[in-house]
C-alpha cells in the first residue's frame, strides 16, 4: 500500500501538529506515519481519509504516481475516472477549499453559474 502523508499534508499546508490535532492523534504518530517507521491504525486511516475528503481507496492507493503525473504536481490519491480537466479543476478547488475556506469555493461555484 501507498500512503504518502507528507505529500497530502503539504499540499493542504498543513503542520503535523495542526494535522495531529484534527484527528486526535500525536505529533508523534503523524511523524512516524510519514517517516514509514509505523502504519496508521483503522480508525486513524479513516480520520485521515476523512480530514482530506477521500475514501480509503484514494487514501491507499497502491501505485504510486508516474514521474509526468509527479512532475505536474498530482499526488498518489488524484487517480479517478473522469477526464484530464475534470481532475485538475477538482484538484484546485479542494486545495482552494482547504486553503480559503467553503465561502471562496462557493464565490467560484457562483461564477461558473453566471458563465453558463
Amino acid at each position: 500500500m501507498y500512503l504518502n502523508l507528507k505529500e497530502l499534508r503539504q499540499e493542504y499546508g498543513i503542520t503535523q501538529q495542526e494535522l495531529a490535532k484534527a484527528i486526535n492523534t500525536s505529533n508523534k504518530n503523524i511523524w512516524a506515519y510519514e517517516n514509514g517507521k509505523a502504519f496508521p491504525p483503522p480508525e486513524t486511516l479513516i480520520a485521515l481519509a476523512n480530514y482530506f475528503e477521500l475514501s480509503l481507496d484514494e487514501l491507499l492507493n497502491r501505485d504510486k504516481p508516474s514521474q509526468d503525473e509527479q512532475a505536474a504536481g498530482a499526488s498518489a490519491t488524484r487517480r479517478v475516472s473522469i477526464t484530464p480537466i475534470e481532475d485538475d479543476l477538482l484538484y484546485a478547488f479542494r486545495r482552494l477549499g482547504k486553503k480559503h475556506g467553503e465561502n471562496t469555493q462557493r464565490g467560484i461555484i457562483d461564477m461558473i453559474e453566471k458563465m453558463l
